[in-house]
């Protein structure tokens, strides 16, 4: 089979896995899983991701140093936040970025103290998702909120962190 042909064949595929996954999807996972070379695979998610830059889609691939993810065009986030308001966000990981966005810089082992070990765990997830990045800071890292991380919540700068934080608690004890 011709690239041009497996490209033709596949983007449909590849397009439903990066809908599907709430988490990012690397392209040696999804090369393994439609059985096509890494190379065949990028040239396939570049076709994706070109499409989708058009102004006429509401989401976007979303491109990490993880992998891949399809997300909602942050021009469009506040619109439809109603609908899955951080569903594949749990409070483990809000709570991650509510010290962040609150304290940042703050030490990775500042928020084990707050969290316990799992913070581990929840930093190295948010890490994948973009929505923050570590320094090095002696013998532990620096946790900052991304630009992602604006974008994700619908906020124009990540100046505007605590705000919406405040606001969410706010929406949360009504509840």
């Amino acid at each position: 089979m011709k690239v041009e042909e497996k490209v033709r064949t596949l983007k449909p595929q590849v397009e439903a896995a990066l809908f599907m996954t709430n988490d990012v999807i690397t392209t040696y996972k999804m090369s393994r899983m439609f059985n096509v070379s890494p190379s065949i695979l990028q040239k396939i998610i570049d076709t994706i991701k070109e499409e989708y830059e058009d102004p006429n889609h509401g989401v976007h691939v979303f491109e990490t140093s993880e992998g891949y993810q399809m997300k909602v065009k942050p021009e469009y986030v506040n619109a439809v936040r109603s609908l899955t308001p951080y569903k594949d966000l749990n409070k483990g990981l809000l709570r991650v970025l509510a010290l962040v966005a609150y304290k940042q810089p703050i030490s990775q082992s500042d928020v084990v103290k707050v969290i316990g070990n799992r913070a581990y765990d929840y930093v190295k997830k948010l890490q994948q998702k973009g929505l923050i990045r570590t320094e090095k800071l002696g013998r532990t890292k620096a946790l900052i909120a991304t630009k992602e991380f604006a974008n994700y919540f619908g906020l124009e700068s990540t100046n505007d962190f605590k705000t919406f934080f405040n606001e969410m608690i706010q929406n949360e004890k009504k509840d």
